[in-house]
């Protein structure tokens, strides 16, 4: 059974934010107007980075904003009021400015991963061999790639070492170019040794990049045969 991680389920994630929100609010008018306890708003807007719809921060700061506004008349009086109201006006902008950008950044995360799942239909009818592995474990290997190291489906390959598949006089020399491409450089190898699944041993030509790969860094890795298939 696989593990059930935090913002997969949105109603969980709904109750969360409107718990928290509930505490804070009930904090809030149990203490003095001079105790800043609504700053904690903060923590449930955040948690609406875990919600799906992309504008699902700015509705929630309209009812922090709200409680706000109830608890300014609840709680009891230990300054001036004026002086209240523009603490707690100029907190209500800060918390829409957040959600703004909080609605930008998941607006951005959608447009990666749209653009990522283009480049993997491409990828999949490139007639060259693409891979990309993160962490010393192959997570992509596309049609062209399997046909070069002899596999019948992507499975024989995925979870596996790529430096594994490498020829043996080669093998220090890619983990290390595979360890600069992660660290941000692009490189073409002229010639490296492969061993495909049936033994045969094969050269080709490589190039190596960083990618994000499931919004991680990866390396990706094009081979080209340099010898016959």
């Amino acid at each position: 059974m696989g593990t059930v991680r935090f913002g997969e389920n949105p109603l969980e994630v709904i109750t969360y934010i409107l718990l928290s929100a509930l505490l804070i609010f009930y904090l809030d008018i149990i203490t003095p107007l001079g105790l800043v306890v609504w700053v904690m708003y903060f923590i449930p807007l955040f948690l609406t980075l875990f919600l799906r719809w992309k504008y699902a921060s700015y509705p929630w700061a309209g009812f922090f904003i709200l409680l706000i506004a109830i608890s300014f008349f609840l709680s009891p009086r230990d300054m001036s009021e004026l002086f209240a109201l523009v603490n707690r006006v100029f907190f209500t902008v800060l918390l829409i400015v957040t959600a703004f950008f909080i609605a930008q950044y998941k607006q951005n995360m959608e447009n990666l991963r749209n653009s990522e799942e283009r480049y993997r239909y491409l990828t999949e009818w490139s007639p060259v061999a693409i891979l990309v592995q993160e962490g010393g474990k192959i997570l992509y290997i596309n049609p062209a790639g399997i046909h070069l190291f002899a596999g019948n489906k992507k499975e024989d390959f995925l979870g596996k070492d790529l430096v594994q598949m490498i020829s043996p006089d080669s093998r220090d020399s890619m983990q290390q170019r595979l360890t600069q491409a992660l660290l941000g450089a692009n490189m073409q190898i002229p010639e490296t040794g492969l061993v495909r699944l049936d033994g045969r041993d094969i050269r080709a030509e490589a190039w190596l990049r960083e990618v994000i790969w499931d919004g991680r860094p990866a390396v990706q890795i094009i081979f080209r045969a340099i010898t016959n298939t």
